[in-house]
Order: structure tokens, then sequence, then C-alpha cells
């Protein structure tokens, strides 16, 4: 028995390693055929055998065979769209699972939570030299050295803050949850306890100091509608006083009973919602101003009406449509992922598939090599092309993985292509460059991989590469010239009028019967003037299955027996004891190419696609490998 196994074994990973389909200089192994075979068949709700499915694959062939040999393969179109499919199928290879989920598990408990903060900027240019780092730097630590002497967070926002919430609230920025910030900036209130401050962090924006006033869970979200009066943002008290009487006075009008729709409709200042009664979209924290989110969300009914209150932009009325929980997870890991894929966050996973990488491909940096390269970028005097030219014709090697050589050479190019600037820059941005151009580099490599690394991927590349060729030449081949050769289709109508013929048929209703009685109380109710199927009382309806349409015979024995009569239909079957017909039975009629032109086009397409198939098989001569097939059946 167990040298039958290993016969068997033996048998079959000979069959893999022969080519299983030959067309011309082409050859297809059995492992890609079972693959297409497997996917296709599990699809499909008629499944066939291999031995079936063999001149399916063998027609599937032939025509990416002669579409390659038409090249619709080299059409610029085709490559950038097989190039889209593979960008977009790689990502999944190319990102750390585990890393992915965990940044997609911290945003959303960040989500679910919602921190009220204050901070302290102090800006830097867009591209900071050294010296705007340091100056911006040392600032900061001066005005944490006050804050942790004793002086009020507040007041020092206030007075030295470089943001607009410094001098307008005393740095606070009030509740935000996850996405609200940039992620450096998230991160730290989010890992910053309450009543404390955080370290110095650093953004593109700048310098910060943040401080945490509270957290609590997300409240959701809400769905209100709001009358508004509306003035200018500081507006003196006088015009703000004005609104305050037109809003109290609708305030009245609610509270007599007049529809708050109707009321917004008339009164209210937002335009882009009066028309809508006063809706407003579905908003959590941070979307509203808190004066209005504070008591839209203290609402406990829906319907139910605030008071007049105001908000720096004028007076409202808030009433609550309705109010929904946070989602789960689940529910909202698409637009998580999604959120994240634009986000700083996005590197988590990137940055721990780069360290993979490197480990699997023994990246090594020669750091003597590397120090030399950054002296000569921090030395450099000639104007940036020119020292990339030098770089390039001067090439040191840096780095190595896989048995392969990272020069400066290809650095200068990398610089190029990115249009980078190192004109000041400093090591920390050196740095950074260079890491991301390695980076890059192990990804692209990675990619160049992927067809040996996961036989899924080759398969599926496989399976769009064929496809996308199918589709062009079949729009050729059959298609199109179904569609544009008149002539050719009426032809092909005239030689198959006998499978466009309508045959003898009954076009009416049909009236089902359980017993003698409901037949003759129905033919008695049908007898009235204006009776129809429709107004068949509920009593006798109870008795009776109606069906309306067009019929053919051996559709119902009971509808033979009438219209198509035999010896055979002497006998009523019990399943239609009693049938009552009303309509018309009509003859065998020959239907018009007009009438049912989709259709003979259809069958015009599948006639062409089979000349087609038989002119290809006669040009390629398609081999099937029978050991090979055989060892599929063990």
């Amino acid at each position: 028995m167990a040298f039958f196994v290993f016969a068997i074994n033996v048998l079959q990973t000979k069959a893999q390693d022969q080519p299983f389909l030959k067309i011309g200089d082409h050859q297809f192994t059995l492992d890609e055929f079972q693959y297409i075979y497997e996917k296709n068949n599990s699809l499909s709700q008629n499944p066939i055998s291999k031995e079936e499915y063999v001149d399916l694959f063998v027609n599937y062939k032939l025509k990416v065979i002669e579409a390659m040999a038409q090249g619709y393969d080299t059409v610029p179109q085709f490559q950038r769209e097989l190039n889209y499919y593979r960008n977009e199928l790689a990502k999944p290879y190319l990102t750390d699972k585990k890393a992915t989920e965990a940044v997609v598990a911290e945003a959303y408990d960040r989500l679910s939570k919602e921190v009220s903060a204050s901070h302290i900027l102090i800006k830097m240019p867009q591209s900071p030299t050294p010296q705007d780092t340091l100056t911006a730097y040392n600032k900061i630590k001066e005005l944490q050295l006050k804050i942790t002497e004793g002086t009020d967070f507040g007041e020092v926002a206030f007075q030295h803050s470089d943001c607009p919430s410094g001098k307008r609230a005393k740095g606070q920025l009030g509740y935000f949850s996850g996405f609200s910030m940039v992620y450096t900036f998230e991160t730290a209130a989010y890992n910053t306890s309450v009543g404390q401050v955080s370290p110095i962090i650093r953004t593109p924006f700048g310098y910060h100091l943040i401080k945490v006033h509270d957290v609590r869970d997300n409240r959701g979200e809400m769905k209100v509608a709001h009358i508004m009066k509306a003035y200018p943002y500081n507006a003196p008290k006088q015009i703000q006083d004005e609104a305050k009487n037109k809003i109290d006075s609708i305030y009245q009008q609610l509270l007599t009973g007049l529809p708050f729709d109707s009321l917004a409709n008339t009164f209210s200042d937002d335009k882009r919602t009066a028309g809508k009664g006063g809706e407003l979209d579905w908003f959590g924290t941070g979307k509203m101003v808190p004066e209005f989110a504070d008591v839209a969300f203290a609402l406990e009914e829906n319907e139910q009406l605030s008071e007049p209150i105001q908000t720096p932009f004028g007076w409202h009325i808030i009433k609550r449509l309705d109010k929904r929980e946070m989602a789960s997870l689940e529910e909202m890991r698409a637009e998580i992922e999604q959120r994240i894929s634009g986000d700083e966050r996005a590197f988590a996973g990137k940055s721990a598939t780069i360290k993979k990488l490197k480990s699997a491909y023994d990246y090594t940096i020669n750091e003597k090599a590397y120090a030399q390269l950054v002296k000569r970028i921090l030395s450099q005097k000639e104007n940036q092309e020119t020292f990339l030219a030098n770089l390039e014709t001067k090439a040191i090697t840096i780095a190595s993985y896989a048995k392969t050589s990272i020069t400066s050479s290809q650095f200068a190019k990398y610089i190029q292509h990115k249009h980078i600037q190192l004109t000041s820059a400093d090591k920390a941005f050196i740095d950074i460059t260079w890491d991301d151009f390695v980076a890059d580099d192990l990804l692209a490599y990675e990619k160049s991989r992927l067809e040996t690394k996961y036989p899924d991927f080759k398969h599926l590349m496989g399976e769009y590469h064929d496809g996308l060729l199918i589709f062009e030449i079949s729009q050729e081949e059959i298609w199109n010239k179904a569609s544009a050769d008149s002539t050719g289709l009426k032809h092909f109508y005239a030689s198959h009028q006998t499978d466009y013929v309508l045959p003898e048929r009954f076009e009416g209703t049909l009236y089902f019967c359980q017993t003698k009685k409901y037949l003759k109380k129905l033919k008695k109710h049908l007898a009235t003037s204006n009776a129809t199927a429709d107004s068949i009382p509920s009593p006798l309806r109870a008795g009776i299955t109606v069906e309306k349409g067009t019929f053919h015979k051996g559709q119902y024995p009971a509808l033979d027996a009438q219209l198509w009569p035999t010896d055979a239909d002497n006998k009523i079957t019990k399943d239609t004891p009693f049938l009552l017909i009303k309509g018309d039975k009509k003859e065998a009629t020959q239907q018009k190419l007009d009438a049912i032109k989709g259709q003979v086009i259809s069958d015009y397409q599948n006639h062409l696609e089979k000349v087609w198939i038989e002119n290809l098989r006669k040009k390629y001569k398609p081999e099937i490998n029978s050991f090979v097939l055989e060892q599929t059946k063990l």
C-alpha cells in the first residue's frame, strides 16, 4: 500500500513538471489548467468534469495566443490597464498585515474616545533651515520650562502660541477624536494623561506642547434640523440682540404648534438647509462648533426642541431628528482603511514590510561609504544638476541586498526622478531621503518577484492578462463584426429561420380549481358582465389558482387535454383536476428579423465564435499531453 501511494505521488509530480498543452511555441502546465478549472467550476451552477473542460481551456488559450500574434499585448492601453491591475493586486503582498491590522485597531480605539486639549504652537517655515529648526526648538523649550515652573498653560498659549487658537481661546481646541489632527499630534494627545502636558513634539507645522483636559467616550452622531438667525462674526451687541429678538419670536410660534419645517423654510437664514426644513447632515464631535454640538447632544428624544442658543455665527433653535451610536470595527473597517491610506499611519504597514525585506534579503549598509556620501552632499558648492551628474560619474557602493549593490549613482537618479532639492539640506533630511530611496528600491525588487514567490499572484495576473486580451480580440472578431455585418446577419437569419418560429401556444388566463364545485361557481362568476380574474370574491378565490401569460404544449397536462388532446390525455392528472381557460390559441408564427434582432445577433456571435475557434484549431494544431491528463484522475 505504501508503495502504491509512493507511485501515485511520483506520477503526479512527473505530470506537474510536463506541459499539459502545447499550442505552437507556447506551453501550458497542468497547474494552470487545474487553477482555472477549479476556480471557474466552483462558480458554475452546472459543474463539468475535467475532461469536458479541456476543450474550453484549449479554446481559451487559442484566443489568447491569436491576440498576442496580432499584437494586442503591445498596445499602450492594454499595458497601462495590466500595469494598473498589477499594482493594485500587489498591495496586499507589499504590506505587513499584522502591522496594518494594529494600525486599524488603534485608529478605531481612538475614534471611540474624544480628547479635550489645548496646545501651544511655535511655527516653522515649510522648508526650515537648521537655524530655523534650532530657533523654534529653543523657544518651545523655554515655554515648556515656564509651564513646568507653574505658569498657567492657557496664559502661555495666549502670550506666545503662533496658532490662532492661542489668542482666541488660550490654545483650547475643544474635543476631537482620531483623524481630526495630523497623526503625530493625535498620538501625543492620546498618549498624554488627563491634566498633564505632553513632551515637545514636531509636526509639519512646527513644535507643539499639548495639555489634555478630558477624555470621554465617543458620543456617536446626531441628525438635527435648525432654524438660524445669523449675524456677522464678532457683530456689535445691537445686531446680536436684534437676531435674538427674531429667534425668540420664532420659538414662541413653535410652542404654539406651528410646524418646524415650515418656519425653517420661511425664516431661517441658513439657505442651504431652509428648503429642507432646516435638516443638517449627520455630525459627530468636531464637525460643529461646541456651542451648537453640546446642546444638540443634550437633547434626549427625537423631535425634542432646544431653547434658542447662541454660537459665534448667530442664534439657533435645534430640533433633534435622530441619534446613532458609533458603529462596530467591522462595520467601519472599510472606511478606516480608506482614511488610513491618505494618512501618515499608512507608513506603519510599509515600515514593517521594509524591515522584513531588509532582513530577508540581507540588506547591509557601508557606514563609512554612507558618511562619505552625506559629506559630499553637505559640502556641495556647484548647482544641483552638476553635482548629481558628478555623483553619477564618480559612483561608490553604499549598500547591498540580495547580492546586488546600491550605488551613489542610483541615489542620484532617484533624486532627479523625484525632483528632490538637496540645496541647504541637513543630515536628517538626507537620512530620510536615503531611507525612502532604499524602501522604494526594495519594494520594486520584491514586486518584480511576486509571480515567483506567490503562485496565487501568478495565476491571478495570468488570468487578468488573458482576460484583457480575449476581451479586445473578441470585440473585433465577434461582437463588433456581428453588429456591423448586416448582410451576414440577414444571411444567418435566412439559413436558420426554423430556429425563430414561435410554436403553437395559448395566450390568456388559466384557472386551476380544486374541486368541480369551485369550477362551477367560477364559470357562473365569469359569465357576469365585467367579471375578471381580479374580481373573483375571496371565498371563491380560496379554491382557485390563477395564472396569466403565454403557455405551450407540455407545460400543463390539463391544458394539453383541452387544446392538444391525445389518447393519453383521457385521464386528467390529480395535480390539475379542473381547469378553465380564457384566451386564444395561437398558431405557430415565423418571427421577423427586426422583432428579434437582439436574439439573432447573439446567435450570430456564437456562430462566428464557433467558426473562429475551428479556424484557430486548424492554424495552431493544439496538442494535449494525454499522460498528464490521465494523472489528474488519480
